[in-house]
């Protein structure tokens, strides 16, 4: 049946409202997902923002078995280019590649790998930012999660302190 539904949304091209308990099948069919707790929604975004930027506890529990490398992209582990050279050797990767499939390139090569979009190179990802993604050590310096819209600092992105908890307009509105 998720194939289905997925094959529907691709082709079809609509938007759909599909209601699981089932955490593994939201990441896979949802190209959003809404986490609700006693009726309140504690968090809504992308299957990356809630798997690797929990809103809180509760949603940090909720996903903490899902297998990071296969839900988070390489925009996770990127870094900076260190030189020129950088932009020109290692196999080329989309920024939407999965974090597993950039350690299988890694890990082929033996070297890092650009990420590449529209024929300019973003960044660079290594077996360092990789393994740093996969054991969650990817948000902040401190090495806990940064939660979806927070900078480095934890202040929220746009400078206003929230209780996180999205009403129903924003949902309407993303």
């Amino acid at each position: 049946m998720q194939d289905e539904v997925v094959r529907l949304h691709r082709d079809e091209g609509r938007t759909m409202v599909f209601i699981t308990h089932d955490l593994g099948e939201a990441l896979r069919v949802g190209d959003r997902i809404a986490l609700m707790r006693g009726g309140r929604v504690v968090q809504c975004g992308t299957p990356e923002e809630i798997v690797g930027s929990p809103a809180d506890d509760y949603v940090r529990d909720f996903v903490r078995d899902v297998p990071r490398e296969q839900v988070l992209t390489v925009r996770r582990a990127m870094r900076p280019l260190k030189d020129a050279h950088e932009a020109e050797t290692g196999p080329a990767l989309n920024p939407a590649t999965t974090v597993a499939d950039a350690i299988e390139a890694v890990a082929r090569t033996g070297t890092s790998a650009r990420v590449v979009d529209a024929g300019r190179c973003l960044g660079v990802v290594d077996s360092t930012g990789l393994l740093g993604v996969v054991a969650g050590l990817d948000g902040r310096p401190d090495g806990r999660p940064r939660r979806a819209g927070q900078h480095e600092d934890g202040l929220p992105a746009d400078g206003e302190r929230d209780d996180g908890v999205p009403g129903i307009e924003e949902m309407a509105a993303a």
